[in-house]
């Protein structure tokens, strides 16, 4: 029985361990109140049912064979996502060794440690998406190609230079040129690791499996996006003012482009909305947001001033005859 109540402590800690990291993740990273307290609980509950069998006396960490394995996976990790993953899954691996073992000593507390277990499976579904998505938000320059300039040869250069995101726009392509370019440059960045968005066609995005779709104000609204994209996937939207912003937001987007800020060639006569503007949609909304509209090198500050870190660009980078060495210019 001393051998069995080792490693039920041993699991206990590595459950513990293993939610803890994913409740720090929760708190910090996500910002979720709710799921941080949840994780919690059951950290307190797995506690509390192994106090009762008094497994720590007998612990023997010097006599553990185990003690200095330690496997290559374990020693780097290449996201908080796969930390995430690393650590939920020990958490369910320390449950089913706890609900297994514990039958030998009492089976109601089998089938509890049973209960905790498919908790933490639905606690998986639940932040596996979102967790990913917030990798793919973690950028702070975002590309927008233009058919002024090659789309794939652009492409290359800007992911060169160091970008993380890259969003395919041509207004004036036939709808089949469209998916050409999207299936080249899906597979493009798919093999650096870059996130893929399709500017306004959420049927291409599904077609080529983007990451995601871009809405301008008349493309539809996030809601049948998401209908057909799927949870993991992201969807931005195209603003303008702050009502925009606030409805974009309740309507699923997982982030907004506001602009433009300053005047462009894009958009030419259209006087730009402003900083002001931005810092104010800043304090209003809680889901990330990318200044778009004429920012370059000069005024990128302007942007940072008001709060805002990602920002969009497009002849800023095209029309540069080096756009790889412009990308490391303007990425911090």
């Amino acid at each position: 029985m001393s051998r069995i109540l080792r490693i039920i402590d041993a699991n206990t800690n590595r459950v513990q361990e293993g939610l803890r990291v994913v409740e720090e993740i929760s708190r910090f990273v996500l910002n979720d109140k709710k799921v941080s307290l949840q994780i919690k609980k059951m950290r307190q509950i797995v506690k509390s049912f192994t106090i009762k069998l008094k497994a720590s006396k007998y612990r023997d960490t010097r006599g553990d064979v185990g003690r200095r394995t330690y496997s290559k996976g374990e020693s780097k990790r290449s996201s908080v996502y796969s930390v995430f993953k690393s650590n939920i899954k020990r958490a369910e691996e320390g449950l089913r060794c706890l609900e297994e073992f514990s039958k030998l000593i009492d089976p109601q507390l089998g089938r509890r440690f049973k209960e905790l277990r498919f908790q933490s499976y639905d606690l998986e579904s639940e932040l596996d998406s979102v967790l990913q998505k917030n990798e793919k938000l973690d950028f702070n320059l975002y590309l927008v190609t233009d058919p002024m300039k090659d789309h794939i040869r652009s492409v290359r250069e800007a992911i060169a230079g160091g970008i993380k995101i890259v969003q395919l726009r041509d207004k004036f392509a036939s709808k089949k040129r469209y998916l050409k370019l999207a299936e080249k440059i899906r597979k493009i960045t798919r093999k650096a690791g870059v996130t893929f968005i399709v500017n306004d066609s959420v049927q291409v995005a599904k077609k080529v499996n983007a990451d995601g779709v871009h809405l301008g104000q008349k493309d539809g609204n996030p809601k049948q996006a998401r209908k057909i994209l799927g949870e993991d996937k992201l969807i931005g939207v195209s603003i303008h003012n702050l009502s925009e912003a606030l409805r974009a937001e309740r309507e699923g987007a997982d982030y907004i482009a506001l602009g433009n800020i300053f005047e462009t060639e894009s958009k030419p006569g259209k006087k730009g909305v402003g900083v002001r503007v931005l810092g104010i949609v800043r304090k209003k909304v809680k889901i990330p947001i990318v200044a778009i509209g004429g920012i370059n090198k000069d005024n990128l500050h302007q942007i940072k001033d008001a709060g805002v870190r990602r920002v969009a660009v497009i002849r800023a980078v095209l029309k540069a005859k080096n756009i790889k060495k412009t990308v490391r210019e303007i990425l911090p």
